[in-house]
């Protein structure tokens, strides 16, 4: 059923108006433009055409089958319109009307349920800004900008902080899959849209910005089971936030050391800024390492310093490398270049000496995950570290067979971006940190230990 709503074949905007200011305007402009292939309905009792379609009174005067509504109309006509809805036969239902459970309008929210279980409905919503699926090309709410197709799928409870979250993807060039903004959670929650994503064959991982969850027993049972990582960013920590969780969403934040200890027994990833959600989403476009060896590469001494620091915070090892291995990086490097772990080129950084030090560390059985370091100088390049880490890892998956993971920090002034995008295009997660790059790698480290302990 909520496949109905993610992989329509027909949407109505009930609600749609010529005036892009207004939602349903806004949200049918952004349908008309993102390349749905599908049939639109916009409905509207008060007009004939709304941007170049033909509008009809009652999603019963539409013809043909639909299989979702965006329903975008004041509260009080909502269960009028989800009522007409039911009777048409549509099966998913997108609320995006507020002036519910969450001004204290419980009443009228049940009443919304009523409906829904009457007809066989499902509904996201009320309260929400609306969806995404930029695998079919859908988007049925207010987010202007459309990030690039990628693999990470993203559920919001807050719809600002959606778009929010949203437009910081777009900035950093993170592509993203389905954008679920889930306001009140009135029917479908969380685990509902969990059990759709993990079936999802485009969908790598699972992002959460949550306030409160609803049948949190069922959520751990649900998330121990869920084949793909799932990262959180879980608000209302403090009892002040708590208390604006339920005034913005309705909904009970809980005891927040429960969640925490919940969250960890079954493998979800907790984050605690907006910074740490891409951060660790994005670090599992690679795999997860055998052990917690880390090997570290840098053209700077002092990054490579802050890198292993970080590795012993967060109790990652960083062993000596074999002989053999420092007799090949040697070859490339320059006399008072450092030859150990971290691996320090002393500034430089030419293709034949990050490809070496990187190839030999990937072969290197003392280590299992690699983080590389690139601080960008007057004096070297950000596109030659870039190439030999693609190209490295290319020959370490495709010609050795290897599976260890490597991460990336590329900062400094400008130009190391050039780097970067290299490094996107090969889906090698770069942080602009080595503090960053370590917590990203431990990210791995620590979902690795969940499926050990889950067998």
């Amino acid at each position: 059923m909520i496949k109905k709503i993610f992989e329509p074949t027909g949407i109505a905007i009930i609600g749609a108006s010529n005036d892009t200011k207004k939602w349903g305007g806004n949200i049918l402009f952004n349908l008309l433009t993102c390349g749905y292939k599908g049939k639109i309905y916009p409905i509207n009792n008060k007009e004939r055409n709304v941007q170049g379609l033909k509008c009809y009174s009652s999603v019963l005067d539409i013809p043909n089958e639909v299989d979702l509504a965006v329903i975008v109309v004041p509260a009080k006509v909502f269960n009028n319109v989800l009522d007409e809805c039911g009777k048409k036969g549509i099966k998913g239902i997108v609320g995006v009307t507020a002036g519910f459970k969450e001004i204290g309008n419980a009443e009228l929210e049940n009443q919304s349920v009523e409906i829904l279980h009457k007809y066989g409905m499902r509904m996201i919503g009320p309260n929400t800004l609306g969806i995404m699926n930029l695998h079919k090309n859908i988007n049925v709410s207010i987010v202007q900008q459309t990030p690039k197709f990628g693999s990470i799928s993203f559920i919001a409870q807050s719809g600002t902080m959606g778009i929010a979250i949203v437009e910081d993807a777009v900035r950093k060039g993170i592509g993203l899959n389905k954008i679920i903004s889930i306001g009140n959670k009135a029917d479908i929650d969380d685990i509902d849209i969990l059990e759709y994503l993990d079936k999802d064959e485009t969908t790598q991982s699972i992002v959460i910005y949550a306030e409160g969850i609803n049948r949190g027993k069922k959520f751990i049972e649900v998330a121990k089971k869920i084949k793909k990582p799932i990262i959180i960013l879980k608000a209302g920590r403090s009892s002040k936030g708590a208390k604006a969780a339920f005034s913005h969403t309705g909904s009970m934040s809980g005891s927040d050391e429960v969640y925490s200890i919940a969250f960890k027994q079954s493998g979800v990833i907790r984050v605690d800024k907006m910074e740490e959600i891409f951060d660790a989403a994005i670090a599992f476009q690679q795999p997860l390492p055998e052990t917690r060896r880390v090997g570290i590469i840098t053209n700077g001494g002092g990054a490579g310093i802050v890198a292993a620091d970080e590795c012993e915070k967060f109790g990652l090892e960083l062993p000596d490398i074999e002989e053999t291995t420092k007799d090949e990086i040697k070859k490339h490097l320059i006399e008072f270049a450092t030859v150990s772990n971290p691996v320090d080129t002393a500034a430089l950084a030419s293709y034949e000496m990050y490809y070496t030090a990187i190839n030999g560390m990937l072969n290197d059985p003392n280590i299992d995950a690699l983080i590389v370091i690139y601080v960008h100088t007057q004096v070297a390049d950000a596109i030659p570290p870039a190439n030999a880490m693609s190209i490295a890892i290319k020959t370490h998956r495709y010609i050795n067979k290897g599976n260890k993971p490597i991460i990336a920090c590329f900062f400094g002034g400008p130009g190391y971006e050039e780097g970067v995008k290299i490094l996107e295009e090969n889906k090698i997660p770069s942080y602009e940190t080595p503090e960053r790059a370590v917590r990203a790698l431990n990210y791995l480290i620590q979902y690795k230990k969940f499926l050990e302990r889950k067998g």
